[in-house]
């Protein structure tokens, strides 16, 4: 992965920033900044849902509540095939941004229930070392 200037500049605040990183960043032990970086990092999946997925996810109860609100929506009309089909891409922003939203509406979901079905649109994402030496040195190894 190739960051830009602003993303290694957000990598160095954080390595800098996070105690748990003051050891590895004095040994320069760029594997284990690379490591503890990583945790809880994550990208978008292009992971594909159907309804199955979301009563699997959220139970009976609450996922038919959200699959009968799709279907009733006339908005969300070529949302259903995508769900009855499987192809539904969990980790698409607007898919996301309308989960959110729906937490809004009476009785179609919940916060817990919308992240529960985002999770699943996101996989982990591990900073290399490479990236992480890039973000903190420069090439004749001095701080950046």
């Amino acid at each position: 992965m190739t960051m830009t200037p602003d993303q290694q500049e957000a990598l160095r605040a954080q390595a800098h920033g996070d105690g748990a990183c003051a050891a590895a960043l004095a040994a320069r032990d760029i594997d284990e900044l690379a490591r503890i970086l990583s945790i809880g990092r994550t990208r978008q999946s292009p992971r594909e849902i159907g309804n199955g997925t979301i009563i699997e996810t959220l139970g009976i109860e609450a996922g038919n509540k959200l699959l009968d609100h799709i279907a009733s929506d006339t908005d969300l009309r070529h949302v259903r095939p995508l769900l009855e089909q499987g192809r539904l891409i969990v980790g698409a922003p607007l898919v996301q941004a309308a989960l959110q939203s729906y937490v809004q509406l009476p009785d179609v979901i919940t916060q817990a229930d919308a992240d529960a079905l985002c999770a699943l649109g996101r996989e982990p994402h591990a900073l290399s070392p490479q990236d992480v030496a890039d973000a903190l040195y420069n090439p004749d190894g001095t701080l950046k």
